[in-house]
């Protein structure tokens, strides 16, 4: 694939992405607002306290790596571990966050940040597939597009899975306080 082909499909890409996200924005303006309580944003606090610590630990990681020449030998590009050291900073905010019922608002409903995830997840999936189609290396290195494709796509499912077992742990916390 061209670099003109490639930019054309990023724009087209990103164009779509902001529709779906002002349509979803409109249709449910107040349902995705909450207000957050004082616990919450102690949580909340922690949660960004850990994501960084997470954060500054594997980029001093990826320095050292970096200084020993590791990268030229790695099967992987500089700027896609750079990226999957993002994407476990949000992931360590979000998981702990939903953990302890801090994540979304008092009141916020779930159906509609669902329905977003599933989107996004989805969306996600089908680029990394298109990329994955095209060719996942070059010169020996994993391809950045479809891989990021794929970290985007697997975190949605982890925060899933998070949000799932939260909401089983407190159905059956309110189970145990009705009997």
């Amino acid at each position: 694939m061209n670099n003109t082909a490639y930019a054309a499909g990023l724009a087209c890409g990103i164009l779509f992405a902001v529709a779906i996200l002002l349509i979803f924005r409109k249709f449910n303006k107040n349902k995705l607002k909450g207000t957050f309580d004082e616990r919450q944003e102690l949580v909340k606090g922690r949660g960004y306290k850990y994501a960084t610590f997470t954060f500054l630990t594997l980029i001093t990681l990826d320095l050292v790596t970096e200084s020993f020449g590791a990268f030229e030998t790695l099967p992987v590009t500089r700027e896609l571990v750079l990226f999957f050291i993002l994407i476990i900073g949000v992931l360590v905010y979000a998981v702990y966050c939903i953990m302890n019922d801090a994540y979304l608002g008092v009141g916020t409903n779930m159906r509609s940040y669902r329905a977003l995830m599933w989107i996004i997840i989805v969306l996600n999936g089908v680029s990394a597939i298109m990329g994955f189609r095209d060719g996942a290396m070059v010169d020996g290195k994993l391809v950045f597009g479809p891989f990021v494709s794929l970290l985007c796509c697997l975190a949605f499912v982890i925060i899933g899975v998070a949000f799932y077992i939260r909401g089983r742990s407190a159905a059956a916390e309110e189970k145990e306080e009705d009997i």
